[in-house]
């Protein structure tokens, strides 16, 4: 059967009789060499109905010797919607990797070389990337000389591992397209029917993944090929209640295909099942079923044990968060275990609004992962951020007191009589207030100071939010600082958590080690932290990737130990490999072991600081103290 591309390119030859090979390469974007291949191959699948004729010194031409021979050639190649070969590097290892995957024999390279009209080199860098892929799912590539390459593992990693590729993966390369979409309607009536009548409730994300397991597992059944499964496993699902609906499921899938689903093929659609219910019930819903176990309580117990270790937020008594957490990670745990893959269509938006829930989900990921063998997905992580981030809400209440700076002109007199003006207003929603005159504002202690109020202009820089007032506070100056002092509108301030002292430009480094190593060393020098500072953000390291992307690195220690919380910066001269991401831009934070509910603001306008692209390019690109002032003030406010 004629693929599409060489499909198009014999019409092209058709319609342009002496068609020059240069003009064909430049109409289809490809090389002299590649529309020679492709010719070879036409030559060869139109034999001898028809053949391309190249003259010498000339061109392209078609001849055909049957016409009605050739007709019902190209007419069997349009029909079924012929899936279009690869044209990048991407698409190639998407395609090897199915076709891999589905073969049960041997291939060669040359067989792939010449079936993707690629050279050999390119076959073989493609195939890293494909080694890469079946890594996660436990499979590999086998090499035999004289015989090629095929993929081995079980047939339930094989599954997972298509269904993983991408929704295509289920299809094969020469197969109806229409006829694929048809199963996949006859497999969601089936599944639609079973789940209403039972009341079985299923995540609407992982819908669409259910129904390629399945039509996955249709195919497979169809070639012969089943997932094996011991006795002892097998009983232990029989007593579940997926396995009842799975086998309602399977009864009507192999009606609606004419095949034969085995208890273990049952239990393989349970399994699925198991893996895809809801993350939340609704107020008027029941569990219906779900059994949190005393294994999954304690879980939840040490992931909101290291939250307040890491972030100093006590949120092990919030039942609420537990039952959302741990209704989450039943389901989980077999996803977990089998490898599935979730998409989360709100990832992206979950990064982004709840930056600091993200950053815990991401730290008590580490428990899961140490207890059930696999590494959280980042989709995975976005959904047990979701569970953090409600939580955080409710855990806002009244906002903290601030402790403020007042300045006036000058005098003893004036200064408290602001601060009782300031106090009176306030009084509920300030805690300190520190009055001096504008001639010593320098030499003021700025430590926990939130904001400056200041009668009159200021000729000296401060890393704190200033706000210039009225000495007499009229209507417009009381609604705003209300406003300012009740965080109505505020992202945070961010600039108290930097100094000068902590700000390292122009590093000429190699690795993340050495920049972490590098930090913490200036840090141990200008604040006082415990000895091993620098083990511990090495040891929070490993647990779970801190580059985000954009030039972006925030490092952390893997639990809350200076008396207060600052960010040291690091700047390089050169772009460094940090877990997969090119990283210039270095922030070691460090949390106050002191619990303080200023550090969900905090997080929030660090994120919109750290994922903003100009901002970080100016500031890598101009690698100065002033810089990174400007930018706090920017985003800090």
């Amino acid at each position: 059967m004629i693929d599409s591309q060489v499909r198009k390119v014999l019409f092209y030859i058709e319609e342009h009789e002496g068609v020059m090979p240069q003009l064909l390469a430049g109409v289809f974007d490809v090389s002299d060499r590649t529309i020679r291949t492709y010719v070879k191959k036409l030559n060869g699948q139109l034999e001898p109905a028809a053949h391309i004729h190249k003259a010498r010194g000339g061109g392209y031409s078609l001849v055909v010797t049957d016409r009605d021979a050739f007709d019902r050639l190209v007419q069997a190649s349009s029909e079924g919607g012929i899936r279009a070969l690869p044209s990048t590097p991407g698409g190639r290892v998407s395609y090897l990797l199915s076709d891999l995957l589905c073969r049960t024999g041997w291939i060669t390279l040359d067989d792939l070389s010449e079936i993707l009209f690629v050279s050999r080199n390119a076959i073989s860098g493609d195939l890293k990337q494909v080694e890469e892929q079946l890594g996660r799912f436990d499979l590999s590539l086998e090499r035999r000389p004289h015989y090629g390459i095929r993929v081995r593992g079980s047939e339930m990693s094989r599954r997972l591992c298509l269904a993983n590729n991408t929704l295509d993966s289920l299809m094969d390369v020469h197969a109806d397209v229409d006829a694929n979409r048809a199963s996949l309607d006859a497999i969601a009536r089936c599944v639609d029917e079973v789940i209403a009548e039972e009341g079985f409730q299923i995540n609407s994300a992982a819908y669409q993944n259910l129904m390629v397991h399945i039509a996955i597992a249709v195919r497979r059944i169809r070639e012969g090929c089943y997932v094996p499964m011991d006795a002892e496993h097998l009983e232990h699902l029989r007593s579940s209640r997926e396995f009842a609906v799975a086998g309602r499921i399977a009864s009507g899938i192999g009606e609606a295909f004419s095949i034969d689903l085995p208890q273990e093929e049952v239990a393989y659609i349970a399994i699925h099942l198991a893996g895809k219910q809801s993350l939340y019930v609704g107020p008027d819903d029941e569990d219906k079923g779900l059994v949190i176990s005393d294994e999954v309580w304690n879980v939840v117990s040490e992931m909101l044990e290291l939250v307040w270790d890491s972030y100093h937020f006590d949120l092990r008594s919030d039942l609420e968060l537990r039952m959302n957490l741990a209704r989450h990670i039943v389901p989980l745990t077999v996803r977990l275990k089998y490898r599935m893959h979730i998409d989360n269509p709100l990832l992206a938006d979950i990064k982004e609004r709840f930056t600091l829930a993200y950053s815990m989900a991401l730290d008590s990921s580490t428990i899961l992962a140490e207890k059930y063998g696999n590494r959280l997905s980042d989709d995975e992580v976005g959904y047990i951020a979701l569970a953090f981030a409600l939580a955080l809400e409710r855990q806002k209440g009244e906002a903290p007191r601030k402790n403020i700076l007042v300045v006036c002109a000058s005098g003893q007199g004036s200064a408290k009589l602001l601060e009782y003006r300031y106090r009176q207003e306030f009084g509920s929603l300030v805690d300190r207030v520190v009055t001096c005159d504008a001639s010593h504002v320098d030499s003021v202690d700025m430590t926990g100071i939130d904001y400056v109020f200041t009668t009159v202009p200021l000729r000296c820089s401060l890393l704190v939010p200033v706000r210039q007032v009225s000495f007499f506070l009229d209507d417009e100056d009381m609604k705003d600082l209300r406003d300012l002092l009740s965080d109505v509108g505020l992202s945070g301030s961010l600039a108290p958590f930097f100094a000068p002292e902590l700000f390292v430009t122009d590093l000429d480094v190699s690795d993340k080690r050495e920049v972490i190593e590098g930090l913490c060393e200036r840090v141990a020098e200008c604040r006082k932290v415990p000895s091993d500072f620098c083990e511990l953000v090495l040891r929070r390291e490993e647990l779970a990737q801190t580059s985000f992307g954009n030039q972006v690195a925030m490092p952390h220690p893997v639990q809350a130990v200076s008396d207060g919380t600052f960010v040291c910066v690091g700047l390089l001269r050169h772009a460094i490999e940090w877990n997969g991401q090119a990283v210039r831009a270095v922030f070691l934070v460090s949390v106050s072991k002191a619990k303080n509910k200023k550090l969900e603001s905090f997080y929030r306008s660090m994120a919109k600081l750290l994922t903003n692209k100009e901002a970080i390019q100016k500031l890598v690109g101009n690698q100065e103290w002033g810089t990174l002032v400007e930018l706090l003030n920017t985003f800090g406010m």
